[in-house]
């Protein structure tokens, strides 16, 4: 028979080894989780399965939101929703021991509906917010999470490198392009991306001055506020450009043909997931300065 004593301090030891590995975070909404690295996560903005993928923890996502394009890996996760409106119920039926987001993801109240039913919720700061340096700072929290930490130091690394080479070639242009933003679903209404975005990151990323820094978050695109932004080259997405018939169709939506850019037909697409800002921003925004300061064919 065994011992009760031993016993006793066999599950004593079992239940601290547990908890050595425990570690409280506390997200931006001042609410606090406390577990060790989870094996079955709900990450609910690109930028995020980006940095799991990045950190070698793509394994972990069981479930995402259809916003994000990489890597290639992420279209066989299941998804539950729009970025900014992710479905609870599609939620809570993956059973996760983690829900990571955001906080433009996730409002309080679908957070609150989460953690009703028992689930943790994790929720980072605005991926806009400070730039590359809050998405360092993102980056160092899952690494945490994950008890990661060397794997995000690299990855922080190397986007200090990519950094500090962009700055590099941006510094030897004499002059910064003005860039405007627009996101369009197609032919109809159309909208620019101001101050504290994820684009106005990578518009200054890429050595150029936002067009749309004379507003904030997003706003219905005008005839009046083209002309005002007077762009040098304007940037949409993918599939935003294809949506509006390509550059004819973008030359058609207001005021863009009486622009610079519009004259110049300087209108380039870019990946779908740039609103969020993520690992994979120094490479878009070298693309961009590629793209822009390329001399014109004879």
């Amino acid at each position: 028979m065994r011992n009760p004593a031993f016993s006793l301090l066999l599950m004593s030891s079992v239940l601290a080894s547990s908890l050595v590995h425990a570690e409280q975070f506390k997200g931006v909404d001042g609410q606090t989780v406390e577990l060790g690295p989870p094996k079955r996560v709900v990450a609910v903005n690109s930028s995020l399965v980006e940095i799991l993928f990045g950190l070698g923890k793509g394994d972990t996502i069981v479930g995402t939101d259809v916003g994000g394009t990489y890597p290639p890996e992420q279209e066989k996760i299941a998804k539950v929703g729009h970025p900014y409106h992710p479905s609870v119920e599609g939620i809570v039926s993956l059973k996760p021991d983690l829900v990571l987001a955001t906080e433009e993801n996730l409002t309080p109240a679908t957070a609150a509906q989460l953690r009703s039913a028992r689930i943790p919720v994790l929720i980072l700061e605005n991926s806009a917010k400070d730039g590359i340096d809050g998405l360092k700072r993102r980056i160092d929290v899952v690494a945490r999470l994950f008890n990661v930490q060397e794997a995000g130091k690299r990855m922080t690394q190397e986007l200090d490198k990519q950094c500090a080479e962009l700055g590099k070639k941006s510094s030897a242009v004499k002059k910064k392009p003005r860039i405007l933003f627009l996101y369009a679903h197609g032919p109809g209404e159309a909208f620019v991306y101001g101050k504290d975005t994820g684009v106005h990151v990578l518009i200054e990323l890429a050595g150029g001055q936002n067009a749309a820094d004379f507003t904030t978050g997003t706003k219905v695109l005008t005839a009046e506020g083209m002309v005002l932004a007077s762009p040098d080259a304007i940037i949409m997405l993918n599939r935003g450009l294809e949506a509006v018939g390509g550059i004819d169709g973008a030359l058609k939506l207001p005021g863009v043909a009486l622009t610079p850019a519009g004259r110049n037909k300087k209108i380039l697409a870019v990946d779908n997931s740039i609103r969020w800002v993520g690992p994979r921003f120094p490479q878009f925004a070298d693309a961009i300065f590629t793209a822009i300061h390329a001399k014109p064919q004879q």
